[in-house]
């Protein structure tokens, strides 16, 4: 994997030890390798510049991860950021160190690079902590749906009870995959596990304070919607027949290019060790098209 030249500002600089000029200074700048299906995504990052000048995002060839993993150090890349499943559960034990979440959840999609080896990260849960956080959505006390199954199901599943969610629900195309996707949770919040076809998920959308379609392909029934329901959409559409329906009750609510941003600028920040601002990455993500 041999990368391009870069140009950034006035200085023209090859991809080893990458320099640019800021306020009179010259500040080394982080590759930051980015692997994906979503052709759309992946050309707006390559497309962005970050305003401070700290990282450049590098698309990288759909291949093995390990491979991937393999040449990080060596082409001198700060971390590598995963933003499809497929490869989330495929840098699970490749790496030498592990956050929490990522060993709990047993999914990787954040990569950094460390004197020690390569840490992995899962952001997937924070990233609705971080999305709800900036709405000052308050959950102590509130009831969540989250519609799917899986690693990133459980990990925003977790997330939620650290929030202070009283109750989360989890419902799956069958109990059984709603019943693996179950984390363990604070004592306060209570889990219920059923299939979407259960009887009563349609009583359980209904005293929703929140709800979180994370398959795309779940039906959610009209009349579950209302003013005082909190709707995140991971549908690829910017604005989904669901979403719809909420905002034309007055509810709050974001779709998947709203998480992406706050996912990524979460992974961003763990590779560079400082915070990233958001309001760039969202400006970016809300004029990419959908795949």
């Amino acid at each position: 994997m041999r990368l391009p030249t870069l140009f950034m500002g006035a200085m023209y600089h090859r991809a080893r030890a990458p320099t640019f000029w800021h306020a009179d200074i010259l500040v080394p700048m982080h590759i930051v390798g980015v692997l994906g299906r979503d052709q759309n995504l992946i050309q707006a990052l390559d497309r962005f510049r970050d305003p401070l000048g700290r990282f450049h995002l590098h698309p990288l060839q759909d291949g093995p991860v390990e491979s991937v993993l393999s040449g990080l150090v060596p082409l001198e890349f700060a971390g590598a950021l995963f933003l499809d499943v497929d490869f989330e559960q495929a840098a699970s034990g490749l790496l030498q160190r592990y956050s929490l979440d990522a060993q709990e959840v047993g999914a990787v999609d954040t990569v950094s690079v460390a004197a020690g080896g390569l840490i992995g990260e899962y952001n997937a849960g924070r990233a609705v902590g971080s999305l709800l956080g900036e709405a000052d959505w308050d959950g102590r006390g509130a009831r969540a749906v989250l519609m799917g199954s899986g690693r990133r199901v459980a990990a925003i599943a977790r997330e939620l009870s650290s929030m202070g969610v009283a109750q989360v629900v989890i419902l799956a195309e069958n109990r059984p995959a709603a019943e693996r996707s179950a984390p363990q949770m604070a004592a306060s919040t209570s889990v219920i596990t059923s299939a979407q076809s259960d009887p009563r998920a349609e009583g359980f959308l209904a005293e929703a304070d929140l709800l979180i379609r994370v398959d795309p392909n779940s039906d959610v029934p009209p009349q579950a919607m209302g003013p005082h329901l909190c709707l995140v959409d991971l549908r690829p559409e910017r604005v989904s027949a669901l979403r719809q329906q909420a905002l034309n009750v007055g509810a709050l609510t974001f779709n998947l290019r709203d998480y992406q941003a706050h996912r990524l600028a979460l992974g961003l920040g763990h590779v560079l060790g400082a915070g990233v601002e958001l309001e760039p990455l969202l400006a970016l993500l809300h004029d990419t098209p959908p795949q």
